[in-house]
């Protein structure tokens, strides 16, 4: 017979980051009226799908033993979390070495893999239709998108007019011109996904760096470097050294 707590458990944990498994384990271990009110406290649409599910299983386990479950799979979560691992990430022509994942296939990848938030920042930024779609698929199931891009009005030598994914919900982000040193370009490129995957590298998110260029990167799982690059960007953010751009039909 299937244990349908555990599945669920394994199942959520694939979902959510090991924090929330551990905050949905201990309103579970309070019964309905705890997973009502995480429900009620929870912003993430994905943590208050977790808590319908987590009320539903309810009718055929006891409170202790659901939140017995959840506590495990965060625990094993935790683990994994932990161990890092690093995969080199090609644009451009082949060679006769072995090469890992393409860097388009590999951006597309992450966005999808996305369940709490993407933070996204790009010199030269396109709205490229895949990653277009792949974070409009994002934001429909509760995934908060953070975008640092390069603007003219901050860089003179920054050549390129159009905004960059223009319906996309997003917390956009810039680099003022004030408060750089002389002649200063936003010039990092990087994809964080959940605290726990990043995508650091040379390409641009544009068609040509994502396809064309001979561009390399490193993707890091696990491990501590993830979610320090995110704290450093949002450090700065609470430092004001980045600054919230105006949404694109306000601005």
């Amino acid at each position: 017979m299937t244990d349908e707590a555990a599945v669920l458990a394994s199942d959520l944990a694939v979902q959510l980051p090991a924090t929330d498994m551990r905050e949905l384990s201990r309103a579970a271990a309070a019964g309905r009226e705890g997973l009502i009110g995480l429900r009620t406290r929870g912003a993430a649409p994905v943590l208050r799908t977790a808590c319908d599910r987590c009320l539903a299983a309810l009718s055929s386990c006891s409170p202790d033993y659901l939140a017995g479950t959840l506590a495990g799979a965060a625990a094993l979560a935790e683990q994994q979390e932990r161990a890092s691992s690093i995969e080199v990430v090609w644009t451009g022509p082949h060679s006769q070495q072995r090469t890992n994942r393409l860097t388009f296939a590999v951006v597309i990848d992450l966005i999808a893999r996305s369940r709490r938030d993407v933070v996204l920042v790009s010199y030269a930024t396109q709205t490229q239709p895949e990653v277009a779609a792949a974070l409009e698929a994002a934001v429909d199931r509760g995934v908060q998108v953070t975008l640092l891009v390069e603007r003219p009005a901050d860089n003179p030598s920054y050549t390129a007019r159009d905004v960059s994914f223009p319906t996309l919900p997003a917390d956009r982000l810039h680099w003022p011109i004030a408060l750089r040193p002389e002649g200063a370009a936003l010039h990092a490129k990087i994809l964080v996904v959940d605290t726990s995957l990043a995508l650091v590298g040379s390409a641009n998110l544009t068609s040509r760096a994502l396809e064309r260029n001979l561009e390399c990167g490193v993707l890091i799982r696990g491990g501590r470097a993830p979610a320090l690059i995110r704290a450093h960007l949002q450090a700065l953010l609470a430092l004001g050294v980045l600054r919230r751009t105006a949404a694109p039909a306000d601005a």
